[in-house]
């Protein structure tokens, strides 16, 4: 399974470009119910459009990732902690463009990329060129995403 956080939702609906998220996940996508809640409160104020999100599985956390997500949840988001902690637990791998997540992610040995590995990925897959993966990482970055790069060819 592939756990999303709202950080990498965000990024691609901001884009528009939901379906290729879909695409990279394909059946294997997953999240919490703290994350669509927190994609809702971006819909409610208007951030981006409502989307469907039936090509993701709902996940629950059980009693051990609920001892863990309560911990987390001192110093991240709620949507964050509760991926973190199914992903620790279950060792799932999880989307996040969220800093402290992934330090935590790579301390507790859980696979993880972000929106950048994403798009990388999908050009590796030839579901997408670089000169559109490239179109992709500016609308990220002109949404508001902080980018380490500016184009992909740097990692490509």
């Amino acid at each position: 399974m592939i756990l999303l956080d709202n950080t990498v939702l965000s990024n691609f609906a901001l884009v528009k470009q939901m379906s290729l998220l879909k695409e990279y996940c394909g059946d294997k996508a997953a999240s919490t119910n703290d994350v669509f809640d927190e994609f809702k409160q971006g819909v409610k104020e208007r951030i981006f459009a409502d989307t469907e999100f039936e090509w993701i599985s709902r996940l629950d956390l059980n009693e051990k990732e609920n001892i863990m997500f309560l911990n987390f949840c001192k110093k991240l988001g709620r949507g964050e902690a509760s991926c973190l902690a199914i992903a620790i637990s279950r060792g799932y791998d999880l989307l996040s463009d969220d800093m402290a997540v992934r330090k935590i992610a790579l301390r507790e040995g859980v696979r993880f990329s972000g929106s950048i590995g994403v798009l990388l990925e999908l050009i590796r897959m030839d579901r997408i060129g670089i000169e559109k993966g490239n179109d992709i990482l500016n609308g990220f970055i002109q949404c508001g995403y902080y980018s380490p790069i500016n184009k992909l060819d740097e990692l490509y």
